[in-house]
């Protein structure tokens, strides 16, 4: 027996997620082209904007996260209560400012939130993943790039493929990678919505999302749902010989298709 290897639902290799920051109005337009082609996507609120009874014109209404929030499609996660740069906030301080936001997103939401976006390029450093882990967030994005495919190896420090400007050249990498031999493979895409309307190009993610939807290889998905398939997977407990396996009641999850030599299907 040579081994196990993960494969997405349905034996997909491959997986694609999208990441959107500040809750901008736009979000709104994004989300129904992802209605269009079924691709689902995590969207990361700030909650400093909703502390008066006057809601921000250019940002959502509670009312629109809240129905976000009821959507399957779509993912709700942390983006920092004042979007600040932890790097230069003490620990107490970081702890606090992670701890509100959250708190305040599943207030609105009533959710339970555990995903997050670092609200800078600079705002993630060992301070910040501390206070992550204290305020029971399990993932942090953050705000650069790595051009590649791989799942990351700290959920803490988890990089974006690219950002939307840069997708359909890099999807054109992605598509033509066939039958991953190893760990399956991710191309995450993360911007601002807001960015579309001013560069007037919201054709480029259409286009986008119209060539995932119909990639047969493709597992679109939350970032949230990534984690926590990859997560159940891990925490599988296999018999010595690597003939059976139990799945730990509390990470039920999924669909999963495992490939030793053979090919074998177990659902969860």
């Amino acid at each position: 027996m040579r081994g196990f290897i993960l494969r997405f639902p349905n034996g997909k290799p491959k997986a694609m997620t999208f990441s959107y920051d500040d809750g901008v109005i736009e979000d709104l337009r994004l989300m129904e082209l992802m209605k269009k082609y079924g691709i689902k996507g995590t969207f990361n609120y700030n909650t400093c904007f909703y502390e008066d009874t006057d809601e921000p014109a250019a940002r959502l209404k509670i009312s629109d996260i809240k129905a976000v929030a009821n959507d399957t499609q779509f993912e709700i996660a942390c983006h920092g209560h004042m979007h600040p740069y932890y790097t230069f906030l003490p620990q107490a301080a970081a702890t606090n400012d992670i701890m509100t936001n959250r708190k305040k997103l599943e207030h609105i939401t009533g959710k339970i939130i555990r995903g997050f976006a670092y609200p800078s390029i600079s705002a993630f450093n060992d301070i910040s993943e501390t206070a992550l882990k204290a305020a029971g967030i399990v993932y942090a994005r953050m705000a650069t790039r790595n051009n590649n495919f791989y799942l990351p190896e700290n959920w803490f420090r988890w990089e974006p493929t690219c950002h939307h400007k840069d997708s359909i050249k890099t999807y054109e990498e992605f598509s033509k990678i066939t039958n991953p031999r190893s760990k399956p493979l991710v191309m995450y895409v993360w911007g601002h919505s807001f960015e579309f309307e001013r560069e007037n190009n919201w054709e480029l993610i259409e286009e986008l999302f119209e060539k995932c939807h119909d990639n047969p290889e493709i597992w679109c998905a939350t970032n949230m749902e990534i984690y926590n398939y990859v997560n159940a997977f891990e925490s599988l407990v296999f018999s010595a010989n690597g003939k059976k396996f139990i799945i730990p009641p509390q990470l039920i999850y999924g669909e999963f298709l495992i490939q030793p030599k053979k090919q074998v299907a177990a659902s969860l």
